[in-house]
């Protein structure tokens, strides 16, 4: 029974890698197939960021997405255990306690891809900033400020996190972080992105809806992709970058005094199923559907890095 049990387990881990790894596979797919039609039909077209977006919508929102759901809809899930709302205030406090930690680990991610330049004799490839650089803020806005939080919390703090919350609230939390931060298939944005993931995920798991990490995901992605380039522009007026540059700082320190003020609030409870002590590594990430999604975006993350 036991035997059996831990098979179970494995299986339910081995589907989601799998229909992520699908999905991944689909999305990248999709995008290449786009792009060759666009090219043959005018090569200057490639160039848009609208022609960007429209693939990322295509490939990811029309058709990722579906497939990922079906792919696990039949899985069993926990019913919610945990239900609450939060106010206006409440909401601001996470925000600044999300940037804070954005802030701080895309400085450390930065610095570690500075490394890697000075190593490889060349500057490491960011893909949100090269698609970002002479984005229409309109374009922005929707697609990066909207469309993608609006999804990707559907599907991740979503479809994701109610299949996995039998485990427990550390086994979702860690799990629908790293395979979020992975889907983003750089390590400009992984680091962050995994750091944001598991904010979102225990926002998500205490109040028992996703409406609250959909808000605080659009706030994050609107602060980084529009407010902060319209603000910044090219970086040719000291004034302005220096002001934004103080704003940004206070709200970072403000952000960590009240993640040290609330770290002893956190609670994080069991699953109605409990992985056996030592095999949690072993049972959620050894199985073929994780290792091929995790080699995937390995393989994309390195192939960025070297570019």
């Amino acid at each position: 029974m036991e035997l059996k049990v831990k098979v179970e387990n494995k299986k339910v881990f081995n589907r989601i890698g799998f229909a992520i790894f699908v999905t991944m596979i689909l999305v990248n797919v999709i995008q290449i197939t786009f792009f060759g039609i666009i090219g043959a039909i005018n090569q200057e077209l490639l160039s848009a960021t609208w022609i960007s977006y429209a693939s990322i919508a295509i490939s990811f929102y029309l058709i990722g997405f579906p497939v990922f759901y079906f792919m696990i809809k039949n899985l069993p899930e926990e019913e919610k255990r945990e239900s609450r709302t939060l106010g206006v205030l409440e909401i601001i406090k996470i925000c600044v306690m999300s940037y804070s930690v954005v802030y701080i680990v895309n400085l450390l991610t930065n610095l570690l891809m500075m490394l890697i330049a000075v190593f490889k004799g060349s500057e490491v490839t960011n893909p949100l900033v090269n698609m970002l650089e002479g984005s229409n803020w309109i374009w922005s806005l929707i697609f990066a400020g909207i469309l993608s939080p609006i999804i990707e919390e559907m599907m991740f703090r979503g479809l994701m996190l109610n299949k996995l919350r039998r485990y427990g609230d550390k086994v979702t939390i860690i799990t629908t972080a790293v395979l979020f931060g992975l889907f983003h298939g750089n390590f400009s944005q992984f680091f962050y992105a995994v750091a944001l993931g598991m904010i979102f995920a225990y926002v998500t798991l205490k109040t028992g809806t996703i409406k609250y990490s959909i808000i605080l995901h659009i706030v994050v992605n609107i602060m980084g992709s529009v407010i902060l380039p319209l603000l910044i522009g090219d970086g040719s007026n000291l004034v302005a970058v220096g002001c934004v540059g103080l704003v940004l700082l206070a709200i970072v320190i403000v952000g960590l005094v009240l993640l040290i003020k609330n770290r002893k609030n956190i609670s994080l409870l069991d699953g109605e199923i409990k992985i056996e002590k030592g095999a949690e590594f072993k049972t959620i990430w050894i199985n073929v559907g994780m290792i091929l999604y995790v080699a995937i975006c390995l393989f994309s993350m390195v192939s960025i890095l070297f570019i």
